[in-house]
């Protein structure tokens, strides 16, 4: 049975409304992470750079697990 026409028309119009509305930039964030992180020690600097690394790993393995497991199931 197919679902009434309305819900999948409204469902496309909730969509583009997320989609398009934008959420304000806060540019700033990234120059005072920059100057913190530039006013610590070497080491301190050496671990936010692996941490970086760590977290970056972490979450392409999520996201390429997830799409596996999707893709795996008929």
């Amino acid at each position: 049975m197919k679902p009434p026409r309305t819900s999948s028309v409204a469902l496309v119009l909730l969509m583009a409304v997320v989609l398009l509305t934008a959420t304000p930039a806060r540019a700033q964030g990234c120059a005072q992470c920059r100057d913190n992180t530039a006013a610590t020690t070497p080491a301190t600097q050496r671990a936010y750079r692996r941490a970086i690394l760590l977290m970056t790993g972490a979450g392409a393995a999520f996201f390429l697990t997830t799409v596996a497991l999707f893709k795996s199931n008929p």
